[in-house]
């Protein structure tokens, strides 16, 4: 299939859900407000015994098949939720992974995606890619693939990964390596084709505090990935390399100013060019994130006190941002919202005093959920608030407080070539108030 054909199939298949809605009668204005619904409990399954969820990392949700996975770092698994129901399914590939080795750089799993709807990849402590497939795998599945990216004490683990379905590559951060290092990994032959290190040299910039979560944008067909830190000694100085899937290189770097975002880490593909960067502003009186354009860099909106994310999400069913802001200013753990349309933040929803690392999020673009995983004894009662267990921890489930608070896909993708490459343009067009007045 032709990369022009490929990017609109995978695009139309993601907003497929959106561009249903566009036959029926346009939603009320939005209230812009969002609460917990329901708390998704880990239980015994398989014959394994399921124990309070204190340790996880990224987590990812395929709406096509209603699947929710999170990196399970307490029940050495990836654990698998219908987002319909609201149900915990199953482990998947138990013991198969470090699990928490009371050192994040060499626990596993870590980063989480799932591939075509047919694959659950995850990267472990071990500096491995392991691979599952998703119809079969339960509790005793071991991986069908397992594809190293480095040494597996000295590169430690594999961290959070991006997919490109046009040329079927997927991008993995050894981000604890030093230097750090991404790779790239075909899914044909599940094997590593290239390495690219950040070293500053080959045109990578020089990173002095790792590299963080990816994406790769349907419009630009390029990935993009944060570096935290290019300044000796580490001053929270930060940049957005992108890199041409054809080439293997980094062929641009995004300077992203200290004063607008201390930090850079968490990454998410939005609406009309935008790209939102989450921002830890760790040590800093900067505690804002920020939403570049994808094209050059430039920053078209600073949004304050909306710092502390690891993993960031973008729901193109509601266009809202979600943000797991573990590490937000003032103490209080919280799961950060902005509307992508107005580039302005809502109410967050806070979780938990610092500390327990609720820094994991992820949305459902058809049922408009968004999954945030809370640690159990974290001092929060989010869970219990809402049927689950305070003690064992939960996935919360946070939606909007009005059913139509959504926003759904304007037009259908467009193909335009421009210089020679494909590119598709992606627009998301709210009935949200917001759009009529005046983001570890």
């Amino acid at each position: 299939m032709p990369r022009s054909a490929k990017l609109l199939t995978y695009v139309a298949a993601a907003l497929s859900p959106c561009l249903a809605t566009l036959t029926s009668a346009a939603a009320p204005p939005d209230s812009d407000s969002f609460a917990a619904v329901a708390a998704v409990t880990i239980t015994d399954r398989g014959g394994v015994t399921a124990k309070p969820l204190t340790s996880f990392d990224i987590s990812f949700v395929d709406p096509t098949i209603s699947i929710y996975a999170l990196g399970d770092r307490t029940n050495n698994a990836v654990d698998l939720v219908d987002t319909q129901s609201n149900t915990f399914l199953h482990f998947c590939g138990h013991g198969q992974f470090r699990g928490f080795t009371g050192n994040n750089d060499t626990s596993g799993p870590d980063g989480v995606l799932i591939r075509d709807h047919i694959e659950i990849w995850a990267g472990d402590g071990d500096s491995t890619v392991k691979v599952f497939n998703l119809a079969t795998c339960t509790e005793q599945s071991g991986p069908d693939h397992t594809i190293p990216t480095g040494d597996p004490i000295n590169d430690k683990r594999a961290d959070e990964m991006c997919y490109d379905p046009a040329d079927n590559l997927i991008m993995v951060a050894n981000n604890a390596a030093d230097p750090p290092f991404a790779s790239l990994i075909s899914t044909s032959s599940y094997s590593v084709v290239k390495k690219i290190t950040f070293d500053g040299t080959n045109g990578a910039p020089k990173s002095t505090n790792g590299i963080e979560q990816c994406q790769w944008s349907p419009r630009t067909g390029k990935f993009y990935i944060t570096v935290p830190g290019v300044d000796s000694p580490n001053t929270g100085h930060g940049v957005v390399a992108v890199i041409n899937p054809n080439s293997m290189r980094v062929e641009r770097t995004f300077d992203i100013p200290l004063a607008n975002c201390d930090t850079p880490q968490g990454m998410a593909i939005g609406p009309d060019r935008q790209i939102l960067v989450g921002c830890n502003g760790s040590g800093s009186t900067t505690h804002s994130s920020v939403i570049i354009d994808e094209r050059n860099g430039h920053i078209m909106a600073t949004v304050a006190n909306e710092s502390g994310p690891d993993e960031v999400w973008f729901n193109p069913g509601n266009g809202h941002y979600f943000l797991a802001r573990s590490a937000a200013f003032g103490g209080t753990q919280k799961l950060g919202i902005i509307d992508a349309v107005s580039m302005v933040a809502d109410t967050d929803i806070s979780v938990a005093p610092a500390g327990k690392n609720a820094h994991s999020v992820a949305a459902d673009s058809v049922t408009n959920k968004t999954f945030f995983p809370i640690p159990g004894s974290s001092g929060s009662t989010l869970c219990s608030s809402v049927g689950g267990s305070d003690t064992s921890g939960c996935i919360l489930v946070v939606k909007g407080t009005n059913d139509q608070d959504d926003c759904v896909a304007e037009g259908a993708p467009v193909t335009q070539a421009s210089a020679g490459e494909d590119a598709v343009f992606l627009k998301a067009s709210c009935s949200d108030h917001d759009q009529h007045s005046g983001n570890n």
